[in-house]
């Protein structure tokens, strides 16, 4: 692009107005990296409202911006690591596909159509995309009689009206059940917590796997909330011969994480007394020991699978919705024994 002093001074106004420095401003408006999307859409749309023509192009630069919001209960617990994975995979696809990408966690249990239609006003996104969220009967509503498009990412729709990716739960946790079960248990424990479309389907493969093999036996414990308490006196209960699981299948790898914590304090060995496998092979899955046997869920592909989901949205807006379900793998571990 040649510069001329008309050029330089809309950078000059840009750069003032934005509150940064001219360079950031031309880097901004070439895509170069080591930019914020935030940054980089701000400093677009007052480029677009200065009717500033970057780069020598016809036409004001086009901005298509997308919004997330993601889960503020489970993103800033145990299952941290997984939800930053999704949003780094995000922003990576995004970026990719010539997107920008704000990042809003929030409070589920606030969140409503008042909140969507205040902040498609501060900032006009292309697509919505809801992080490990459900939408309740306003939110869906509000996206099924409006113009804004929503993506749900962990997530499903049983009404099969948007368009949703996750990791394929019902069969990674049936194969977590298969694992246990061909390694000759048949005294299980199911322990889970929080209850959402996800985790209902990773339910609904486990016990799926139990009924397939006669003469066995499933318990439930819950850890919902952060509280071991139910969790504690299980394990009491199979210290003292009251219970007799030799292996438990957990929804997460947090909750695998409570209960070997809770399996060694009562003096019980993993793997030679109990097994014990996790789902979504976290980051600290690895630094357990024993090295904990887990379901694998591939963050990054959701993410892709995400974003290719909103550019069909927008370019057929009348498309059927798709409801993908990606992949979960075994991640061998030490957690697991053959006993017959």
């Amino acid at each position: 692009m040649v510069r001329s002093r008309k050029s330089d001074a809309n950078q000059i106004a840009i750069a003032k107005a934005a509150g940064v420095s001219v360079s950031t401003v031309s880097r901004a408006l070439s895509d170069a990296r080591g930019i914020s999307d935030e940054r980089r859409m701000q400093i677009r749309k007052l480029a677009e409202d200065a009717g500033y023509l970057g780069r020598g192009k016809q036409q004001p630069v086009e901005t298509r911006h997308l919004r997330a919001y993601v889960t503020g209960s489970l993103a800033t617990g145990g299952l941290a690591p997984f939800y930053e994975a999704v949003i780094a995979g995000l922003r990576s696809s995004a970026r990719d596909a010539g997107f920008t990408l704000s990042i809003r966690m929030v409070d589920e249990a606030s969140l409503g159509p008042e909140r969507m239609i205040r902040d498609q006003e501060l900032e006009t996104a292309a697509m919505t995309i809801f992080v490990g969220i459900d939408l309740t009967d306003a939110l869906a509503a509000h996206f099924l009689n409006g113009v804004d498009k929503v993506i749900l990412v962990n997530g499903y729709d049983p009404a099969m009206r948007f368009d949703c990716v996750a990791p394929n739960n019902f069969f990674g946790a049936e194969l977590a059940g298969h694992t246990l079960l061909r390694a000759g248990h048949r005294n299980l424990l199911y322990v889970h917590d929080h209850t959402r479309w996800t985790t209902t389907q990773r339910r609904r493969g486990f016990y799926s796997a139990v009924e397939a093999y006669a003469g066995t036996t499933c318990a439930a414990v819950t850890v919902a909330g952060g509280v071991d308490t139910e969790l504690l006196l299980e394990v009491e209960r199979r210290v003292r011969g009251q219970s007799q699981w030799t292996s438990v299948f957990c929804a997460n790898d947090m909750g695998a994480f409570r209960l070997m914590s809770a399996l060694e304090a009562a003096g019980l060995s993993v793997p030679d007394q109990i097994s014990v496998i996790g789902f979504d092979d976290l980051p600290y899955a690895a630094l357990m020991h024993p090295r904990l046997t887990t379901m694998r869920v591939d963050c990054a592909e959701m993410a892709r699978q995400a974003i290719a989901l909103v550019q069909r949205r927008l370019a057929y807006v009348e498309a059927t919705p798709l409801q993908i379900e990606c992949g979960v793998r075994l991640q061998p571990g030490e957690t697991v024994t053959q006993i017959a």
